[in-house]
C-alpha cells in the first residue's frame, strides 16, 4: 500500500515527501529512490488512527505512518506526523503511533 495526494481535485496524484528528519532531530535514512510518506487511512482504525483534518483548522493534517517504500504495520515503524500546509510538507511529531485531536479555540 502507498499512500498518494491530490491538490487539484484528483487531476494529478503524487507520493507524499518525506521529512528529512525525524522528532529527535536525526536524519531519516531511506536511500531507496521510492522514499515517501505512507500514512494509515481508515481501513485501518483498530489498530492505528488514521490522517485527520478539520475544516475550523486549515492546513493542518495529522496522520500515523512510515518513512519508506510502502506502508509498514510492525509497531517501531509507525509513528505520528503532522503537516501545517495542506498535505504539501511533513514533519514527524513524535515516535509510535497516538491517537490525536485538534481544536479551535
Amino acid at each position: 500500500v502507498k499512500t498518494v495526494i491530490s491538490f487539484d481535485k484528483g487531476g494529478v496524484w503524487s507520493f507524499l515527501k518525506p521529512p528529512q528528519v525525524d522528532s529527535l532531530g536525526k536524519p531519516i535514512d531511506c536511500p531507496s529512490k521510492a522514499c515517501y510518506l505512507h500514512l494509515h487511512g481508515v481501513t485501518n482504525f483498530h489498530s492505528y488512527a488514521p490522517f485527520y483534518s478539520t475544516e475550523t483548522s486549515v492546513g493542518l493534517v495529522m496522520g500515523t505512518g512510515n518513512v519508506g517504500e510502502s506502508l509498514r504495520f510492525e509497531e517501531d515503524e509507525v509513528h505520528t506526523y503532522i503537516s501545517r500546509d495542506g498535505g504539501l510538507s511533513w514533519v514527524e511529531a513524535h515516535k509510535g503511533a497516538f491517537v490525536y485531536e485538534m481544536g479551535d479555540h
